[in-house]
């Protein structure tokens, strides 16, 4: 796992970290009356986190939890404020720690990738692939996955490359050891799932020798020339899985690429992509209720969206042409 990082306590409480993760904080939600209570006394707010997460007597708030239904349903935390300035700031310092160890195959919450970058890779793999012969695809998801991570666990693989008792502290104030799962909505619980994930990657790659993978999050794509490989190869992944994690499929499945991989959103080939069906139907609901500038701000996501794939005549149809003003 290489070197222990020490003393990162320091780094997380120091004024200027914590004035960047304010300004990452307050991004998209400067009217937002939390953050205007905050800002309204930014410096004396700010020294007082500082005082708090150097000393240990740091606390964090309540969640506030609801429900969003698209594309499925799943429970939301969301907390206060002055409380997502603290994970902006955590994840400011130790999120560089795991970045080093993280895999270029995974996609989920790293600068630089996303999805976008994770449907180029598969769309790249499937090319190189294509010209030794026919393709198959193994599509694996996890389980209500957040939920059903060892917190346990995850503080161990923490504790392996962080060694600063107070950091160590501070992670299990945000994420008690005696809790079971990782809230959704959260960005330590991001970072913690991504890491979380890793395990996964390094078995693929260090145990197995497999390369020929995709993740993002908990969603596994990996390409190979025989059915039977991927057969056997889900069964070993099942077993690594369940044994070194508490993880369970919730759906797999082993196709011929040439009927497109879904994945991220897209349904992906070769030479094209083309967007996924659920995410189209939920695209004209959206649009036949949307009205103002909520519209304008859906239409400006998903046609970002759209763009990455073969979809103009789509676009015309629904009236959503690029370069078109609402």
């Amino acid at each position: 796992m290489g070197n222990k990082h020490r003393n990162l306590i320091d780094q997380i409480a120091a004024p200027d970290n914590l004035w960047r993760a304010y300004h990452q904080t307050r991004k998209g939600k400067r009217y937002r009356l939390d953050h205007l209570r905050f800002r309204e006394h930014l410096a004396v707010n700010l020294s007082v986190l500082g005082d708090e997460l150097r000393c240990g007597q740091y606390r964090q708030g309540e969640f506030r939890q609801f429900v969003v239904t698209e594309p499925k349903p799943r429970l939301i935390s969301a907390l206060p404020f002055r409380d997502r300035v603290v994970q902006h700031a955590i994840c400011n310092v130790i999120e560089p720690v795991f970045e080093r160890m993280f895999l270029p195959n995974s996609y989920a919450c790293r600068t630089g990738r996303g999805t976008h970058a994770a449907a180029r890779d598969v769309q790249a793999r499937l090319r190189r692939m294509q010209q030794h012969g026919e393709v198959w695809f193994l599509k694996t998801d996890f389980s209500r996955y957040f939920a059903s991570i060892n917190i346990s666990k995850l503080h161990g693989m923490l504790r392996a490359k962080i060694s600063c008792r107070a950091t160590l502290e501070l992670l299990k104030e945000i994420i008690p050891p005696d809790k079971e799962g990782l809230p959704i909505g959260s960005l330590l619980s991001q970072l913690s799932a991504n890491l979380y994930g890793h395990q996964v990657d390094a078995w693929l790659r260090h145990d197995v020798g497999e390369e020929r993978f995709v993740r993002y999050m908990d969603d596994i794509v990996i390409l190979a020339h025989t059915p039977e490989y991927l057969h056997a190869l889900r069964l070993r992944l099942g077993w690594f899985a369940e044994a070194a994690l508490g993880l369970h499929f919730s759906h797999w499945q082993v196709t011929p690429a040439s009927r497109g991989v879904n994945f991220v959103g897209y349904r992906i080939w070769a030479t094209h992509k083309l967007l996924r069906p659920g995410s189209v139907r939920r695209a004209r609901r959206k649009l036949r209720k949307l009205q103002g500038s909520e519209r304008q701000q859906f239409l400006a996501a998903w046609r970002g969206h759209a763009g990455h794939a073969d979809c103009f005549n789509l676009m015309e149809r629904l009236g959503v042409t690029p370069g078109q003003n609402y």
